[in-house]
């Protein structure tokens, strides 16, 4: 398995519709929690953005589960592959 950093920030424009949707945002983190896809979530102090440290097989498996998230399509996405020191 390989470890991802995802760094997501959002369009501010559309706050209220990211504030509706951060239940179900909620839900389906814990899911990929479960499953062992997200390791770790941060959320920026001002909430502009968050890291999640994410695992599996390929950057093109990450893009699949945060195409998941209900508050996606307001992300602006950087991937980066990690390895360890």
């Amino acid at each position: 398995m390989n470890e991802f950093m995802v760094h997501a920030t959002f369009r501010q424009q559309d706050r209220q519709e990211i504030l509706a949707r951060v239940p179900q945002e909620r839900e389906r983190i814990k899911i990929l929690m479960q499953q062992g896809i997200v390791e770790a979530l941060y959320i920026a102090a001002d909430s502009s953005g968050v890291w999640i440290v994410m695992r599996g097989e390929s950057q093109d498996q990450m893009q699949k589960s945060l195409e998941s998230l209900p508050l996606h399509p307001y992300m602006e996405i950087v991937i980066t592959p990690l390895s360890k020191m």
